[in-house]
């Protein structure tokens, strides 16, 4: 695994090592123990540089602030080779698998959340030196950040993909319009997603019907098409039983009540390469019929130059800030409320699944309403909202419920 720049697999451990390592951190400088920075409301600090050749080997951080959002607010922006454009922009928590701020604890293979610590070892190669940066966007200064970024020191050639991780969010998405995650010109693959999604409506599962769609090298259909969100993520059945972490898949965040999740899927054992374009998306709920709450960050590697017009993150703290309110008491947690457009909407969704219901009590009963004759459960199932609406509307010209 990872051969071409100098081999992570064990079967590679026992071979002589030809880099030298060394650690960028926050270790105090004079020797005492105040191993931290700082990273005040608004400003930009400098994590490290490094010059010549050579590849990241992994990351450690850990972050103290009373901002309950500073997972969100406090963005990673790293630079390969002089680069002007980070290829790596993120809030903090995303990048290691824990959306909406919320600290989550999870164990894949190549990063996680163990403890209060945020750990990665995703190999990212740089040929021309690398510079790495964090910036709080928020109000409220960050009081302690400790990190450590350990560096193979050794000869990387140009020709070897680099490491890219972009962030972005819907709020809400576009009805009829799928979530893009990932849309890049150029060489290389896509390696995975962390994707947080939360609904307007509180207890609402609609959105997990939404299908991931990859189309490669500008393909007319997708060569890559599922059955479900949460199949995309190695789950089933609306991750009925609840969050977990594997190496390659898992849902960090489960919230039922709130509608609201958050998993990953990495495809390290199975990277989707492209020559000329890639476009990774998935549906927030079939046929894309409501508005949601989407982000993702995306990861893949690639031949430089990316496409520095994806992605990307402002000092505008609210693109970041996690929808909704966290207090359970009576009205408090109303606040996340349906937009318009989707009220009516859910109206006719909500219509058409008592209908589905009722079909499928009357077939048990053998006994079929006149309003629900010529009807079967594919009509429901192939229907998008209009189909949806039709039938609806035809059923209450009939006489029906």
């Amino acid at each position: 695994m990872f051969s071409s720049i100098g081999g992570l697999g064990v079967s590679d451990l026992p071979g002589l090592k030809k880099w030298r390592s060394r650690q960028l951190s926050s270790s105090d400088p004079s020797g005492g123990n105040l191993d931290f920075v700082p990273v005040p409301a608004g400003e930009s600090v400098q994590l490290g540089k490094v010059n010549g050749s050579g590849w990241v080997s992994r990351m450690w951080f850990t972050v103290l602030s009373p901002d309950k959002d500073v997972y969100r607010k406090l963005i990673l922006r790293f630079y390969w080779d002089g680069e002007e454009n980070p290829s790596v922009e993120t809030p903090f928590g995303d990048f290691f698998g824990a959306g909406f701020s919320e600290y989550a604890q999870n164990t894949s293979l190549i990063q996680g959340v163990t403890s209060g610590g945020f750990y990665s070892y995703w190999p990212m190669p740089f040929t021309h030196g690398a510079r790495f940066e964090a910036r709080n966007i928020g109000d409220v200064n960050i009081s302690h950040l400790y990190y450590g970024i350990q560096i193979h020191e050794t000869k990387v050639e140009e020709c070897v993909p680099r490491f890219h991780a972009k962030w972005r969010r819907e709020n809400p998405t576009k009805i009829g319009e799928n979530y893009t995650i990932l849309e890049a010109d150029g060489r290389g693959h896509y390696c995975g997603v962390v994707l947080s999604m939360q609904a307007y409506d509180k207890g609402s599962r609609f959105m997990l019907e939404g299908d991931e769609m990859i189309w490669v090298d500008g393909e007319g259909e997708p060569s890559i098409k599922g059955t479900g969100t949460e199949d995309y993520f190695q789950g089933g059945w609306y991750w009925e039983n609840g969050p977990f972490s594997a190496p390659f898949h898992g849902l960090t965040i489960g919230d039922k009540m709130h509608s609201k999740y958050c998993a990953y899927r990495l495809h390290i054992p199975d990277p989707i390469p492209f020559e000329e374009q890639i476009r990774v998306t998935i549906e927030h709920g079939n046929c894309n019929m409501l508005q949601e709450d989407y982000s993702s960050l995306a990861y893949w590697y690639q031949l430089e130059p990316h496409d520095a017009g994806f992605g990307g993150i402002s000092d505008d703290a609210s693109y970041v800030i996690p929808m909704g309110t966290r207090l359970e008491a009576y009205l408090m947690s109303e606040l996340v409320q349906d937009p318009p457009v989707n009220v009516k909407r859910r109206r006719v969704i909500s219509a058409a699944a008592r209908l589905r219901l009722q079909l499928r009590e009357a077939k048990t009963r053998g006994v079929i309403p006149p309003e629900l004759e010529g009807l079967d459960d594919g009509d429901f199932l192939r229907a998008d909202f209009e189909g949806l609406k039709r039938i609806v509307d035809r059923i209450a010209k009939k006489g029906g419920r």
